[in-house]
Order: C-alpha cells, then structure tokens, then sequence
C-alpha cells in the first residue's frame, strides 16, 4: 500500500507549487474531478486545465493541512486553510477540504469542497 499520506502532501505541495507536472504524476490517467469549477470531468489534462482557471480566478495557497486517512488508507480528507486574492485584491481565509481516494499509488479521485457562503461573504464585504 502506498503511503497516501506522503501522497495527500505532495499533492497540496504541488498545488501551492502550481507544479501541473508534478501534480500530473501523483494522478491517474482517468482521475475524476469535482468541485474544482463546475461539473465533473475526468482525465490529466481536465484537471490540468480545471487548476489553471481556479488559480487564474483565485490565487491562494494552502496551509494548515491536517491529513486524515479512512482505515485501509484511502479515502483521505485534508483539511486546509485557502488564503488568497481575488483580481479586485480583495483577500480572503477560508477552510477547504480536498477529498481523494488513492488506488495504487494514484489519486483517482479528487474533489475541493469549499464553504462558497464564507468565500462570498468575505468577497462582498
């Protein structure tokens, strides 16, 4: 079994990176995406392309990454603080969870789950 919290890290440290390469090799071919923009897709370069416009639009970084793993390693759940600005420069601090499962040593699933309510208030203010 591989180490899918070595995983879950690397893949936040690729995200903050904007490292698509790297986060191309900790994926699978056929990775299924959600909540990163709308509607689900699967495939490297439609999460290649899904990142490039959510860090376009948002650019934040992710701290405070608190890793939890089911029994058998996946799926796992971390938990992060998103800091960011918008085009406008308005900043933001929000919590987001990216959810993935790991088969094999790849992430085959992957999902950035987002309280919306708090990132538009923030926006708004």
């Amino acid at each position: 079994m591989a180490d899918t919290v070595a995983i879950a890290q690397d893949l936040v440290a690729a995200l903050n990176a904007r490292d698509y390469a790297a986060v191309a090799q900790l994926v699978d071919d056929d990775v299924a995406i959600a909540g990163i923009g709308e509607r689900s897709e699967i495939g490297r370069a439609a999460l290649r392309d899904r990142l490039a416009r959510h860090f376009a639009a948002f650019d934040e970084s992710y701290g405070d990454a608190a890793v939890m793993t089911a029994g058998g390693g996946s799926p796992v759940a971390v938990r992060l603080t998103a800091r960011g600005r918008v085009s406008s420069g308005k900043s933001y601090a929000t919590e987001k969870v990216l959810l993935m499962e790991i088969d094999g040593g790849r992430v085959t699933r992957l999902s950035l789950l987002a309280d919306a309510g708090d990132l538009q208030r923030q926006l708004s203010g």
